[in-house]
């Protein structure tokens, strides 16, 4: 422990206590702390029941994607009739009764949420023959429905998606009673039931198609990469390559949270599944538990900025834009990589302010030996991505991805899958698809809201206004109302949201299309990261035993870089369009987008070699503004502040002694 003035100081950390001995494992940690959240532990027939539907789920969608694909209007109904079905029996109404199993109004409600989106699927040739034009008992089924679909909702994501759906679809029949712009002639009960219901510009529109092609079929490849051990591979990599520095588990959650979090879908759901054995380590390492749950979230909250998947947002953008699924991913790249640069450096710099160590050698997996057991099980990805490069579809890709975990996982007998573990892997796709399907089903009444009475181009002429053909002030508004709009909605809805209500405001304002959409979606990303609806970090520090929100700040510190970034890459669009722009213009996007990265880090801490002067922190704040100007020769001044202080911080480190700099003041 680090001393001052004679007095041991425990602000940010507590002396480690390494426990046991031997190499650590990662599957015993994940099963002595396994996380369930608000979901129900189904047991005795109903969990058979569960399974043999989620089994069933999953072979169906397989099968559509990659051998017999279905009209739009009889694949979306029948994905939800099987995600309905599927919700009810484990989440429970109230999360008090998470212990208890599914009473008969679950099952009544998980049969008819299923019934009546199935309705569709079954008289689709009949609905298509008669115009589109609903039939009474149309009507009634399509209230029902979207009555189910709410309280589906309502117990997988709380109030405030369902509250907002609500707003939307009640500004539907109240238009001729509001005042001014906001006043339309309003529409009849019919027509909004037929818009939501019988169409796809409602509940089964882009949203929900996505979810029952492109998301499905991912997070089924997911499930089958974590059933072959796949995922733990990624964080035994992790451990050999970053355990043993300082702030070690620190460095493994960021790297294994990327990795896993790219796919996983969910920032919440990211921290649950990798922070049970990152953050007891990070403990045990000597951080503090609130710091320890905000590296978890953090990590995970950038898992959706990261391609391929960027938690299937990255389809949906595509499927928006018009544009090659391989484009979207491309672009997000630079801006991921800068994220998980700014944030792995301002850990490094805690560690070595604290003089923590990393883990012990010896309690590490070798690098050698992890690729060397199971570095095969990486390969699917790259058939994935090649799939990807070389031009076929997203879909299609994932369905060879999925043939290929099992093809190449049998090459090796001790990552063999035995055909339980194909059962649980098409059980675990379809339960992890759940909270995605229902949350595009309930922003599918925003989304068909705005078609129908136009209030996204009130919307976009507001920000347009307030802006006053101002870039800044533009992209200011653009960032608090997605923000604003994402507090508690997984990735899927965040983008679905902003990018139909904000972006389009940006994109009159000059901003490429791909760069606006990409700005909102990392606004509303970070939801995840900030109080007072701090999902990610709220869940880590459960895990942590931590204060809740003091979690969340600290978080807010720790992602600074996915509040600034999305500025960055605004005013150099090269960061995202680096396929077509200037080598040159490129070139020094990167480099300013790297000079930003150190500067965040360092004034994330307040540290680089020792404690930092207020007025060199305040130079390190006029780096980043100098980064964002769109002149090279800004982007130059913000390199020279940064290299100038980091060389005189570099000098001095070698004339003042360790125990010293360790010892300094934290903030």
């Amino acid at each position: 422990m680090a001393k001052a003035g004679g007095r041991q100081r425990s602000t940010e950390w507590e002396r480690p206590v390494l426990e046991g001995e031997g190499v650590i494992d990662v599957e015993k940690l994940s099963a002595k702390a396994e996380s369930l959240g608000d979901i129900r532990v189904l047991q005795g027939w109903w969990s058979w029941l569960f399974a043999t539907v989620a089994a069933a789920s999953s072979v169906f969608h397989f099968y559509t994607a990659g051998y017999r694909p279905l009209p739009a209007m009889e694949q979306r109904p029948t994905h939800m009739a099987f995600m309905l079905f599927l919700c009810f029996l484990i989440y429970p109404m109230l999360k008090k009764q998470r212990d208890r199993q599914p009473t008969l109004l679950d099952l009544a409600l998980a049969l008819v949420g299923a019934a009546s989106a199935y309705y569709v699927a079954y008289n689709y040739t009949a609905i298509v023959m008669r115009g589109g034009f609903p039939t009474q008992t149309d009507i009634i089924v399509g209230t029902v429905f979207c009555l189910v679909v709410l309280e589906a909702a309502r117990r997988v994501m709380g109030w405030f998606l369902v509250i907002l759906a609500a707003l939307f679809l009640g500004y539907l029949f109240l238009g001729p009673h509001l005042p001014g712009m906001l006043a339309h002639g309003g529409f009849s009960f019919t027509r909004v039931v037929r818009q939501m219901y019988l169409s796809t510009e409602g509940v089964f529109g882009i949203a929900v198609g996505v979810s029952a092609t492109y998301v499905y079929l991912f997070i089924l490849f997911g499930a089958f990469l974590q059933k072959s051990g796949t995922t733990t591979f990624f964080t035994n990599l992790a451990f050999a390559a970053a355990g043993h520095s300082p702030g070690g588990p620190a460095k493994v959650g960021i790297l294994a949270s990327g990795l896993m979090g790219t796919i996983q879908g969910s920032s919440a759901a990211n921290v649950a599944s990798t922070g049970v054995f990152t953050i007891p380590l990070m403990k045990k390492l000597g951080f503090k538990g609130y710091f320890a749950a905000a590296v978890e979230a953090v990590a995970s909250c950038g898992g959706q900025f990261l391609p391929p998947v960027m938690g299937a947002s990255a389809f949906i953008m595509a499927e928006y834009l018009a544009m090659p699924y391989a484009q979207v991913a491309a672009g997000a790249l630079l801006p991921a990589l800068l994220y998980y640069g700014a944030v792995y450096l301002q850990v490094h710099l805690r560690a070595k302010k604290l003089g923590m160590e990393g883990l012990p050698r010896e309690r590490l997996p070798l690098v050698k030996d992890v690729v060397l057991s199971h570095g095969h099980l990486v390969l699917p990805i790259f058939v994935l991505i090649g799939m990807l490069i070389m031009g076929f579809t997203a879909l299609f890709a994932a369905f060879f991805a999925i043939m290929a975990v099992l093809v190449i996982s049998s090459l090796r007998r001790h990552t063999r899958m035995r055909p339980a573990d194909v059962f649980d892997a098409l059980v675990l796709g379809a339960k992890n698809t759940i909270s995605t399907a229902i949350a595009c089903a309930a922003v599918g009444f925003i989304v068909g809201a705005v078609g129908l009475s136009g209030i996204g181009l009130l919307f976009t002429q507001s920000i347009l206004n307030l802006a006053d053909g101002q870039l800044l002030p533009a992209l200011l508004l653009a960032a608090a109302c997605s923000l604003f709009l994402s507090f508690g909605l997984p990735t899927t809805s965040v983008y679905i949201i902003t990018a139909t209500l904000v972006a389009p405001s940006l994109v009159q304002m000059g901003v490429p299309p791909l760069v606006a959409h990409l700005f909102c979606y990392y606004w509303g990303g970070v939801s995840a990261i900030t109080p007072p609806v701090a999902l990610a970090a709220y869940v880590g520090a459960g895990i942590a035993g931590a204060p809740v929100m003091r979690s969340g700040f600290t978080a807010m510190r720790l992602g600074m870089a996915a509040y600034i970034v999305p500025f960055i890459f605004v005013y150099w669009p090269s960061l995202i369009l680096w396929h077509e722009s200037d080598p040159l213009r490129l070139l020094a996007a990167v480099v300013g987008g790297v000079t930003a990265v150190v500067a965040m880090a360092a004034m994330g801490e307040q540290w680089l070699t020792r404690a930092l002067a207020w007025w060199k922190l305040l130079l390190f704040a006029a780096a980043i503004v100098l980064v964002m100007h769109p002149a090279t020769i800004a982007n130059l001044a913000a390199v020279a502040i940064v290299l100038g202080i980091g060389l005189w911080e570099y000098r001095a480190a070698k004339t003042v002694p360790d125990r010293v700099r360790q010892t300094e003041s934290l903030p």
